[in-house]
Formats: C-alpha cells, sequence, structure tokens
C-alpha cells in the first residue's frame, strides 16, 4: 500500500524512467523510429530518434498533470493513484516494446 501512494504520489518518475531508458539506447537507435505498423508487418509511420526520446516522457508528465488537476477538487483516492500508476506503466511498457522492435532491425540489417 505504501508503494501505490508513493507511486500515485510522485507519478512523474515513470516518466523520468521512460526518458532515462530512451537515452541509454539512444546511440543504437536508427535515424528513423518505427511507431506504427501495418497488420503485415510493414512500417506505417516514423519519427526521427530524437522526437521518440522526448515524446512519450513528454506525454507521460502531461498525464500527471492532467490527473493531479483533476483530482485537485476531488482529493486523491486510491483509485486515482492505481490508474494513473497503470496508465503510465503502459506508457512505458509500450516505448519498451517499441525500442526492442527497432533495436532488433537494427541488429538485423
Amino acid at each position: 500500500m505504501r508503494a501505490i501512494n508513493f507511486l500515485g504520489k510522485n507519478n512523474w518518475l515513470f516518466a523520468v524512467l521512460t526518458f532515462i531508458i530512451n537515452i541509454i539506447f539512444y546511440k543504437a537507435l536508427p535515424q528513423t523510429v518505427a511507431i506504427q505498423w501495418h497488420f503485415d508487418g510493414s512500417i506505417s509511420n516514423t519519427v526521427s530518434k530524437m522526437t521518440f526520446v522526448f515524446i512519450l516522457p513528454l506525454i507521460q508528465l502531461l498525464f500527471y498533470g492532467y490527473v493531479r488537476l483533476k483530482t485537485k477538487s476531488i482529493g486523491e483516492t486510491l483509485y486515482t493513484y492505481l490508474y494513473a500508476i497503470f496508465v503510465n506503466l503502459l506508457m512505458l511498457i509500450v516505448d519498451v516494446i517499441i525500442l526492442i522492435i527497432n533495436l532488433k532491425s537494427v541488429l538485423k540489417g
């Protein structure tokens, strides 16, 4: 319960962790990072690696601010903490999956 309260109040830590992971793998990423694929596996959308490093942490920080503003009037509850943790953890997992797929393609080619 203490961990949920800590992560709920300090949800910005997910954005920092995502940013650190992206910085660690920055040099290994290709110049254009695939972020969206068609069902047949072909790439449908790419961004520069500099944009990729910053975009998900920025979205996570915006989400953190949104949750803080939204819960300011009603008070923070266990539900809001769990919701914020779930969404930011999901974004962290998506970021890592995109990293793995792009690093895998660099190693193949």
